[in-house]
């Protein structure tokens, strides 16, 4: 088993004379064990692209079987493993985390073959010449990566996208948040729009305003219109104007008043912080009635806020409750918590509020007592982790 590294700048020998020197190797099929395909190399201040079926390894030295060499010509198919590989990074699927390549390893055994990248500190040592100092070594099979296209910023799939497509919305997410624009944009192409929409929710406004302001017209529409009106209101104004005024013309008229709505409010009152996006069902509805409703839904809420005859605000119902009453109770009979907030509480009244009272989910009413939206604790949590790295940023 060798390393690029330990090949990059290698000489090839003819007759037992230094020939030419390694430049890079390229890979073309995407396979677990992808064969070199092309070798990259230096003759004479020239560069040449050989066939890796022209050279043999022997006693350490790779030489050239023939007199005969022939150039092969370009492919924008090729994947270089030094130029479009090393110091890159790379989907860990089976660790959910993007990786630095610092080195790859090459199997020797008749031919070369990839067989997976060293993401560990061992592979800057090798590098650094310093590969007598052995530290834990950290190794990735070629299988279980997705490797980027850095030209076009396509994933390039080693597998199948099956498994990028099974990650949760929130491992994906701290993916997005890691990558540059590029990688950005691939991860997302290789996802449908709501597994898409999903993950975008879940990364920081940073990443998400990056991508939103780079998607294609096509994918930023299929996109925001799988997206909860709350998540796009909490961006919507940092966007670029030109996304903006597009982002109305996607929603309509309806939503795209309450993105306006929703976005009017400061970061740090019950309106900024609240989902817009909830479960709601009338008072005079039964449990049994409610459950063919859930039949009809591809996830089941967790909270239930209930309305009267009017619209207006009633009570909160945890879900998982439901199961403690007979079918053919009424909601209005089983709330088990009615407190709310206004739009405009500030954050140390709902915080007061969750803490006395160990409340799971909390209301937020408008100035007519309709229901505007719902703060669950892990708001509260992501709100104050935000505080805390803009405490760090100052």
């Amino acid at each position: 088993m060798l390393y690029l590294s330990q090949l990059i700048g290698q000489k090839i020998y003819l007759d037992e004379k230094p020939y030419a020197t390694i430049l890079d190797m390229a890979i073309f099929e995407n396979r677990p064990h992808p064969p070199v395909s092309k070798i990259e190399i230096r003759h004479n201040k020239k560069k040449l692209t050989i066939s890796p079926d022209t050279l043999a390894y022997h006693d350490g030295k790779l030489v050239l079987k023939s007199h005969h060499i022939t150039q092969l010509p370009y492919d924008h198919k090729d994947f270089y493993l030094a130029e479009d590989l090393l110091d890159k990074q790379v989907i860990d699927t089976d660790g959910r985390r993007l990786v630095r390549v610092n080195d790859v390893i090459i199997e020797v055994n008749g031919e070369l073959k990839v067989a997976g990248i060293d993401i560990g500190f061992d592979g800057i040592l090798r590098r650094l010449g310093l590969g007598i100092l052995k530290f834990h070594q950290r190794v990735l099979p070629w299988s279980d990566i997705e490797a980027l296209d850095y030209e076009t910023g396509t994933i390039q799939l080693k597998l199948t996208q099956n498994k990028l497509r099974k990650m949760h919305p929130a491992d994906l997410a701290e993916i997005l948040e890691d990558a540059g624009t590029k990688e950005r944009l691939g991860i997302v192409a290789a996802l449908d729009a709501k597994q898409a929409a999903r993950a975008i929710e879940e990364a920081d406004d940073e990443t998400q305003i990056s991508i939103l302001d780079t998607l294609t017209p096509a994918a930023f529409r299929e996109i925001i219109n799988k997206m909860h009106v709350s998540e796009i209101a909490d961006v919507f104004h940092d966007l670029q104007p030109e996304r903006a005024r597009e982002i109305k013309s996607i929603l309509g008229d309806e939503k795209s008043h309450q993105v306006t709505n929703l976005s009017s409010f400061r970061d740090d009152v019950a309106g900024g912080i609240m989902r817009g996006h909830f479960f709601s069902a009338p008072a005079t509805a039964t449990i049994k009635e409610l459950q063919q409703e859930f039949i009809e839904l591809s996830s089941i809420p967790e909270t239930i806020v209930v309305i009267n005859s009017a619209g207006k605000y009633d009570g909160i119902i945890q879900t998982k409750d439901l199961l403690k009453f007979d079918r053919l109770a009424l909601l209005n009979d089983i709330i088990s918590e009615r407190k709310f907030v206004t739009t405009s509480a500030p954050f140390s009244d709902i915080m007061r509020l969750f803490a006395q009272y160990n409340l799971r989910s909390l209301a937020v009413v408008d100035k007519d007592k309709k229901p505007a939206g719902v703060i669950v604790i892990d708001d509260l949590l992501t709100f104050l982790e935000d505080e805390d790295n803009r405490n760090d940023n100052i």
